[in-house]
């Protein structure tokens, strides 16, 4: 073999031996190097998604901002969907063809407090007069299983006290004559009964009227 052949051979053991020698540190660098995370890195809880609509609609927002136990009456525009009047507690229901009150929800007392007894849609009996010391008036009501509101007050220095007969009163029995309006459910034991008002020491003028509202 000449020198030219010797070398051609040396070369060719060498560029072998260079390659092998950067495969071998290729692998020894990609198994000593820490392993990377990108790929399996948690996002994080701000990166996640929420389940469901982000944006709530103006009656859920309401309804969140709202005590569980409130009665609400909610009026909407049907073609935008917006919240135009809410209201929440006691309220009246009125007949917009006579103006007068058809049922009440909550405590009366909070509705009615002062002024004229208003009117109502099924009124039974209404008794307007002034009454001596020691003077009684009664008035007497059929039970038809409405729920029957008693509404009461009086003028001038004195006081007024209420009894019933055939009935329950759920309300004060005796009231001072400040012209405030008292509020009282009577509940009747089955059939007819009577509400009796009286003077006790001074000549006062009483207003008073019995009301039927829709049984719940």
């Amino acid at each position: 073999m000449d020198a030219t052949a010797d070398d051609r051979l040396r070369s060719v053991v060498l560029f072998g031996a260079a390659v092998a020698v950067l495969v071998v540190g290729g692998w020894w660098w990609r198994a000593a190097a820490p392993a990377s995370t990108a790929g399996t890195a948690v996002p994080s809880a701000a990166a996640v998604p929420s389940v469901g609509p982000s944006v709530s609609t103006p009656l859920e927002r309401l309804l969140a901002a709202e005590q569980p136990d409130e009665r609400l009456t909610v009026r909407m525009d049907p073609n935008t969907g917006e919240v135009l009047r809410v209201r929440s507690g006691p309220l009246a229901v009125i007949d917009p063809a006579t103006g007068s009150i058809t049922d009440i929800e909550g405590d009366p007392g909070v509705l009615f407090s002062a002024g004229d007894l208003p009117p109502f849609k099924e009124t039974i009996w209404r008794e307007q007069r002034a009454l001596a010391p020691g003077q009684e008036v009664t008035r007497q009501a059929s039970n038809h299983g409405a729920r029957y509101l008693l509404q009461y007050r009086c003028t001038r220095p004195g006081t007024m006290v209420v009894t019933s007969t055939g009935a329950g009163i759920v309300g004060r029995p005796r009231i001072d004559c400040d012209g405030m309006i008292a509020n009282a459910e009577v509940l009747p034991g089955g059939g007819p009964f009577q509400v009796s008002l009286s003077a006790v020491d001074r000549p006062i003028d009483i207003e008073a009227q019995l009301v039927a509202l829709p049984p719940r």
